[in-house]
């Protein structure tokens, strides 16, 4: 037998009433989502969401520690997002640290701290959650879930991360925008990219951001399971979180919901945001390009002045085109896996590389090399930029 009184929250006590598989098997034909055991409770309107796709892979790549010192001890054997946060932490504040000094302050320096500052915020959001859950052994400890884990989860991996990693991706366009200007077009850059224009458009791109990323912290509400729980013609013991549709999202439906959702951001902050840098980035190696063809008929009219202008001129240019080029190059695989996600949900196609493990494997190794790339554009301003490293020794090595 199995029943409440018998402790249904056991994991040992599988239940074995016929009775109650039958009542199970009757509740999955209505198309459930599960059978409550405990309470032989047919639920249709929750849905359990485990706290973890591939528990071996993700305490490898977040870390697992079993002493109070986890982030040393973490470092040490090499797992693979405490490291990386750290050195992203390292490499961003001081790379907004040296641009905020009032003689680094022209428009593109603005815009690469803002990026420095949005690129610091993509790291840091999920290291509560990671740190807490897997660094700290969590994962193993799932009987002692509570309420609030399941929304730390939520707001640390799910809906906050992507409305800085949009943030930082229109901050690169701006940033090939503005540069192609200036050097293109270098007596309307004055006015039209001047410091005070390049803050107004981060402000609009910040507030776009959120507003287009807020729905997602308002799709779903939770509560949690601690006992047997019968789906796909089994019995699982589930220490889980349950997600339960908002108003917003019953009223709305859940199709035209994540639709609308889905698509604004493939289409607005993953698929437009990546062909615009493409572009940007083409005409801005054509621009350098011409400006070192300038250079040259300068130098041969002996203005050495002017020549050095350029030289220097160009020398941004191409550090913010590699800037860009990097980001594109770990950003392009996610907007064509975004893209195809979309249409293939919208369209109901299915195709064997987005079922299996493959998506949150992708997903997660994807994001690793984005936040691995932030320390690379620190060493590209040390190696580029002259008075970069020189503020730099100003502010660390006094």
């Amino acid at each position: 037998m199995f029943n409440k009184s018998d402790g249904c929250g056991d994991a040992h006590a599988y239940p074995n009433d016929f009775e109650l598989l039958k009542l199970a098997e009757e509740c999955m034909k209505q198309e459930a989502s599960y059978f409550d055991g405990c309470s032989r409770e047919c639920v249709g309107d929750k849905f359990i969401l485990p706290l973890t796709q591939h528990e071996g892979l993700e305490s490898a790549v977040y870390g697992q520690a079993s002493s109070s010192f986890f982030i040393i001890i973490s470092t040490l054997n090499f797992q693979i997002f405490p490291v990386l946060v750290l050195l992203a932490v390292f490499a961003n504040a001081a790379v907004a640290l040296v641009l905020s000094k009032k003689h680094m302050i022209t428009p593109t320096n603005v815009v690469l701290k803002y990026m420095a500052i949005a690129e610091l915020l993509v790291g840091l959001v999920p290291l509560p959650w990671t740190l807490f859950f897997f660094t700290m052994g969590n994962f193993k400890e799932t009987y002692r879930l509570e309420l609030w884990w399941c929304y730390l989860q939520k707001y640390c991996m799910d809906a906050f991360p992507p409305v800085f990693h949009n943030i930082a991706m229109w901050l690169t366009v701006l940033l090939a925008a503005q540069r192609y200007v200036s050097i293109s077009h270098p007596l309307h850059s004055r006015t039209a990219c001047n410091v005070k224009n390049v803050r107004l458009a981060t402000l609009v791109i910040t507030t776009v951001s959120l507003l287009c990323g807020l729905p997602k912290s308002f799709d779903y509400e939770y509560d949690t399971v601690h006992g047997w729980v019968y789906t796909h013609d089994t019995w699982t013991y589930a220490t889980s979180c349950v997600m339960v549709q908002t108003s917003l999202l019953n009223r709305m439906g859940q199709t035209v919901f994540f639709n609308i959702y889905f698509w604004t951001r493939a289409l607005g902050f993953i698929i437009l945001p990546s062909f615009l840098l493409v572009l940007l980035n083409g005409l801005l190696i054509k621009g350098i390009r011409k400006a070192q063809r300038r250079k040259l008929r300068l130098l041969r009219e002996k203005r050495s002045e002017e020549a050095a202008r350029q030289r220097d001129s160009n020398s941004t240019s191409l550090m913010l085109v590699a800037i860009v080029s990097i980001f594109l190059i770990v950003n392009l695989p996610q907007a064509i896996f975004m893209g195809l996600l979309c249409v293939c949900e919208t369209f109901s196609i299915r195709l064997p590389i987005l079922e299996g493990a493959f998506p949150a494997v992708f997903l997660l190794s994807s994001n690793m090399i984005v936040i691995a790339t932030y320390p690379i554009n620190f060493g590209i301003y040390c190696f580029m930029s002259s008075s970069f490293r020189q503020t730099f020794k100003l502010l660390f090595c006094p």
